[in-house]
This record gives C-alpha cells, sequence and structure tokens, in this order.
C-alpha cells in the first residue's frame, strides 16, 4: 500500500512493478504546490550526479551544478511531451500539474538504466557503446507498460486510446533523442557514412 510515510523512492518502485495499482492508488491521493516538482528534480540529480563520475570519476558539488544546468534540457523536454500527452486526454483524473506530476512516478526504467549505462562507461568508456545503446531496448519497453497504465489509469483513456499515446510519446521521445545525437555529431550528414 502506498502511505503517507512512504518514500517517493517505493512510490516509484511500486509504479514500475505494478503500474496499474500504483497509480490507482497514486491518483487518489494528489501532490500540491512545489511537491510537484521532486520527480523531475529526482531525475535530474541522477544525470547530475551520474554525469561527472562518468566523465571524470569524481563527484563535487560545482560537478554536479553544472550536469544539473546542462542536462536539465532533458528532463525539460520529457515534460514537454509528457505535457502533450497529458493535454491528449480531456477525461484525465487529475489536474495537469498533477498528471505531470505522476507520469513522471514511472521514470526509474530510464533512471536505473542511466544509473548501469554510466557504471559501464566508468569501466569501458568506449568499448560497449553498441551494447549500451542496444539495452536501451529494455527501459523503452518498461515504460511502455508504465506509460500504458499511466493513460488508462491517470488519463482515463480507452486501452486503444493508450496505445496510441504510448507509441506517439515513443517516437516523439526517440526522434528528439536521435536528433540530438546527431546534432551533436555535427549533423545527420555526419552520421550516416
Amino acid at each position: 500500500m502506498i502511505g503517507e510515510r512512504d518514500s517517493v523512492w517505493s512510490r516509484e518502485l511500486q509504479v514500475a512493478l505494478v503500474p496499474s495499482a500504483a497509480y490507482q492508488r497514486l491518483v487518489s491521493s494528489p501532490v500540491h504546490g512545489w511537491g510537484v516538482l521532486r520527480r523531475p528534480a529526482l531525475v535530474v540529480l541522477v544525470i547530475a550526479v551520474m554525469s561527472p563520475i562518468m566523465a571524470v570519476q569524481r563527484v563535487t558539488l560545482g560537478l554536479v551544478a553544472t550536469a544539473a544546468l546542462s542536462w536539465s534540457f532533458a528532463v525539460a523536454l520529457q515534460a514537454v511531451v509528457g505535457i502533450g500527452l497529458i493535454a491528449s486526454a480531456p477525461s484525465r483524473r487529475r489536474s495537469a500539474v498533477q498528471a505531470l506530476d505522476l507520469w513522471f512516478a514511472g521514470h526509474l526504467p530510464y533512471s536505473l538504466w542511466i544509473v548501469a549505462a554510466f557504471a559501464v562507461m566508468v569501466v569501458a568508456p568506449f568499448g560497449l557503446l553498441g551494447v549500451l545503446i542496444g539495452t536501451a531496448i529494455v527501459p523503452a519497453i518498461w515504460t511502455a507498460v508504465i506509460a500504458s497504465a499511466f493513460c488508462r489509469i491517470v488519463l482515463g483513456t480507452t486501452t486503444s486510446g493508450a496505445r496510441w499515446r504510448v507509441a506517439g510519446h515513443f517516437v516523439a521521445i526517440w526522434m528528439i533523442t536521435a536528433s540530438y545525437i546527431a546534432w551533436a555529431a555535427g549533423g545527420w550528414s555526419q552520421l550516416l557514412p
């Protein structure tokens, strides 16, 4: 059961393991005020701590702050795509802001993948890059299951509506990711040959 004394992680773990049941409980106890920022902030924190570990194998407050500022756009893009998904369902059971908080409750698969990927890159910086990219399918599928439950429970969509929304989310996130990688590499012309 999800109670007031449960930690954010236990709620997110429940969303990851039993998304429909967890969202049923979470939707009945909405978060108000600044509390809606804690889950996106936690995602930024995971990225901000792991980035310096991967890059220089140490963590300082300055490096974490710089990484947080540098990578906050990734969480902002996830929020924008999430807001688009939420706005597409006028029958949702919570306000858009509360629904966005619940949307980020489903980020655990990618957070775990980020931690694992960064740990592997510390050990073998270049040798396993293809493996890391290939393993991204695991959190993608896991997140699709969570997102489907989110759409059905929080947004009140049909199963078919949830499938379409999850597919749209998947395409949007991966197109943005691929475009960012291409941009960072100097354009698609640098990647395609």
